[in-house]
């Protein structure tokens, strides 16, 4: 199986997140990461996505958990004139992706791909 990770569930990990409420978004996402390294599925990642992180933090904070996923990454080149969540949902589904794994379900709606939160993988 190939997933899509969108942007905000690499930050929920990286930055340790929590959502209003309170909860922790990081265990969730990292629960993701170490399934793929468990050889459940592969991860799918684009340059779109990685500019779209290093906006929000240093390439450097990106590098260990990249390197903790070397081996179960397949990248994809973005050539496609989308923005946003559309752009991820091109990517993903031109890339053959199984699920996108977001925290904004709702944003991808309109796409032939299935989204899903962390904690339903």
């Amino acid at each position: 199986m190939k997933i899509y990770v969108d942007t905000n569930v690499f930050l929920d990990y990286l930055l340790e997140r929590k959502n209003k409420q309170g909860k922790d978004l990081s265990g969730p996402a990292f629960s993701v990461f170490k399934r793929a390294v468990s050889c459940e599925f592969y991860i799918i990642l684009s340059n779109h996505l990685l500019n779209e992180l290093h906006r929000m933090i240093k390439e450097d904070d990106t590098r260990m958990l990249l390197n903790f996923l070397n081996k179960k990454i397949i990248t994809v080149e973005d050539e496609h004139e989308h923005k946003g969540d559309e752009k991820h949902a091109v990517l993903a589904i031109n890339a053959g992706a199984d699920l996108i794994v977001t925290r904004n379900k709702n944003h991808f709606l309109n796409f032939s791909i299935k989204a899903v939160l962390p904690e339903e993988l």
